[in-house]
């Protein structure tokens, strides 16, 4: 039995928005970042993200610019907007900017600063992208 099947790089969509996206420490991102997963962000990063799933902030992650996501968890430095249903701030989360969702959580510890609008979750929903996962690419295909 052969380790690498003929259909090893034909994932469905569900396996593919099933994967997640790391940011490494260290790592330093400018541009626009459109997902049809998860990001996990320990690294630094300006820009726009669009992800239909959960984005996360972790300790040592930093950003700046903007977020339109299904969901929100920020435990490091953020800088810009955010529109999403769902924003939670851990107790190590510093966040300054303009945040619009319909539910909040911010942990004792954690630093806001800005503007916060309370939408409802249908309206907010709408506004995130709805991303169509394309088959992975293959070296071995010919454009």
């Amino acid at each position: 039995m052969a380790i690498f099947g003929r259909n090893d790089n034909k994932k469905s969509a569900a396996a593919i928005k099933k994967c997640a996206t790391t940011i490494a420490y260290g790592t330093q991102i400018k541009g626009d970042i459109v997902l049809t997963s998860s990001l996990h962000i320990d690294g630094e990063f300006e820009g726009t993200i669009h992800s239909d799933h959960i984005i996360t902030i972790s300790t040592q992650g930093r950003v700046i610019g903007d977020i339109i996501a299904k969901g929100i968890i920020i435990n490091g430095l953020f800088r810009g907007s955010i529109q999403s249903p769902t924003i939670e701030i851990l107790s190590q989360g510093n966040v300054k900017g303009k945040l619009t969702y319909h539910e909040l959580t911010v942990e004792k510890g954690a630093k806001v600063e800005g503007e916060t609008l309370v939408r409802e979750s249908a309206a907010l929903e709408s506004t995130i992208p709805t991303i169509e996962a394309e088959s992975p690419l293959s070296l071995t295909e010919e454009k």
